[in-house]
């Protein structure tokens, strides 16, 4: 029982400074690997970036929250927001719902597939 012990602070002190000495030795060899790995989660959507999401949706077979938010980089509740309102303007059909889920896909796609008229 009991479990394992904590390390003391010396040992967490160089445990943090060996992981620090990795990011930079692989900072340093990838440029643009780097900066992908500090990538900026945005909270509220630009309307830029709500333009550049509505017209790259057209071209999806399927979008879900998830897909829109791990692509732009945008919070998983803002991804929410933007797929709402984009179905209640008419440019994306909810597909199927669940607990925590929602499928939606493009107009074009939901005529294809008969799930409108």
């Amino acid at each position: 029982m009991g479990g394992k012990k904590k390390p003391t602070i010396s040992q967490l002190a160089k445990k943090e400074a060996k992981e620090k000495e990795q990011v930079e030795k692989k900072g340093k060899g990838k440029g643009k690997a780097a900066e992908e790995a500090v990538k900026k989660v945005v909270a509220t959507v630009p309307a830029e970036l709500y333009d550049q999401i509505t017209k790259d949706i057209k071209g999806m077979d399927y979008v879900t929250t998830y897909i829109i938010s791990s692509k732009y980089g945008l919070k998983m509740g803002a991804a929410t927001r933007v797929l709402n309102d984009l179905a209640k303007k008419g440019e994306l059909v909810l597909v199927s719902k669940g607990h925590r889920m929602s499928v939606y896909t493009p107009v074009e796609r939901a005529r294809k597939l008969g799930l409108i008229q």
